[in-house]
């Protein structure tokens, strides 16, 4: 079970893959960070402030009050690792239904972590045991609210389950349950020279909740805990020209790892028996899931300048013509020190009557390697 664990750390680029990194954060479930639709990941990997979609489910519910459609089916596919290997993907299936003054949706995210083939050593034989499919998936239902005609609040509830234990182990498929708390608002348009616009803003808390375990008796790991903060101003030249520009900020609300060390009261520079390891900067990481929400926000070793550091930001941009013909780019920044993810994506859409297609494709700009570099995203789409 710890293989496939450090298995799950490797292919998704988190904890120690990266030598030159300086204490990431890593948590459980951390595909569900993951955008896999082709809209917001072609502009950056950003959504929670963007003109509402089929997809707003995994960026900000409450974007739902303010969609045209009164419903839509859509789904995602997201490649990963596609350079390595070909059978790792995210999956993801959505819909929708606007009320009077609400709305109901529901997703299923699927991450497969592709076929792993056991063999066991016997003399100087290598015999093949089977193969098995490790996998993690969430099951979302949201549900939003309309407050004012201008802005609207929503809430998410979501199952988890992952199975990476071997089938020969005797241990558990660790599980858990979280929610989500977003809001949502859109200005009045108004007059800018000839043109009209508006501006838009949301927040999104995803995943709270309490820690989870991959073995029995074994190290409990925070759900990825993540804030997002978003502004957007949407520009119409004419009937047919429409302009987006997207800022957004995520911070994940988990603990900083501490800095260790131990006193050494001899000065021989070695730790003896009587020298415990201890915390020597930072604060200590193993509490409460609701404790380390509030403790992320001042608990990194180098004090406020780390905590800036886990900051990560993007830009987006979308061109739409008469709403049926989408161009989109973006940048998301990381920190080298967090993680290193930099990358600029683009995208496209096509729209014919109630079918509509997008793609997007990612370029890393960091000198780490980025699991979904050079993939190419599609999404699908109905409105019903």
């Amino acid at each position: 079970m710890k293989f496939l664990y450090l298995l799950l750390v490797f292919v998704l680029g988190i904890g120690l893959v990266f030598p030159q990194e300086k204490r990431p954060i890593s948590t459980a479930f951390p595909f569900l960070l993951l955008g896999t639709d082709a809209i917001a990941c072609g502009k950056g990997d950003l959504g929670v402030a963007s003109t509402p979609d089929v997809f707003s489910q995994h960026w900000n519910a409450s974007k739902y009050i303010f969609a045209k459609e009164k419903s839509a089916f859509a789904m995602a596919y997201a490649p990963y690792l596609n350079r390595a290997v070909q059978d790792i993907f995210i999956g993801n299936l959505v819909y929708y239904k606007k009320t009077k003054r609400g709305a109901w949706a529901g997703s299923f995210n699927y991450f497969n972590i592709g076929n792993v083939t056991l063999t066991r050593g016997f003399d100087k034989d290598i015999y093949i045991l089977g193969d098995f499919r490790p996998s993690e998936f969430a099951f979302d239902i949201s549900y939003s609210l309309q407050l004012s005609s201008r802005y609207a609040m929503g809430i998410t509830t979501r199952y988890l389950n992952s199975n990476l234990r071997l089938p020969i182990e005797e241990s558990n498929v660790a599980r858990g349950v979280a929610f989500d708390i977003c809001g949502f608002y859109s200005s009045k348009e108004h007059l800018i020279g000839n043109y009209f616009g508006k501006y838009t803003w949301g927040f999104q808390i995803s995943n709270i909740g309490s820690k989870v375990q991959y073995e029995k008796l074994g190290q409990s790991f925070f759900l990825p805990t993540n804030l997002k903060l978003g502004t957007g101003y949407n520009l119409q030249t004419n009937s047919y020209n429409h302009f987006q520009f997207l800022l957004e900020i995520n911070k994940l609300l988990v603990p900083s790892p501490a800095k260790y060390g131990f006193n050494d009261t001899n000065g021989n520079g070695i730790q003896e028996p009587t020298e415990p390891t201890e915390i020597v900067a930072g604060k200590n990481p193993n509490v409460d899931f609701s404790q380390g929400i509030f403790q992320s926000f001042g608990d990194a070793p180098d004090g406020f300048s780390e905590e800036l550091q886990e900051i990560s930001w993007s830009l987006g941009f979308e061109y739409a013509y008469n709403e049926t013909l989408f161009v989109r780019t973006g940048y998301f920044n990381q920190h080298k020190n967090k993680g290193d993810r930099k990358y600029l994506t683009l995208g496209t859409g096509f729209r014919i009557q109630s079918w509509q297609i997008d793609f997007s494709y990612l370029f890393s700009t960091a000198k780490t390697n980025n699991p979904m570099s050079s993939s190419l995203r599609i999404a699908l789409q109905c409105k019903l």
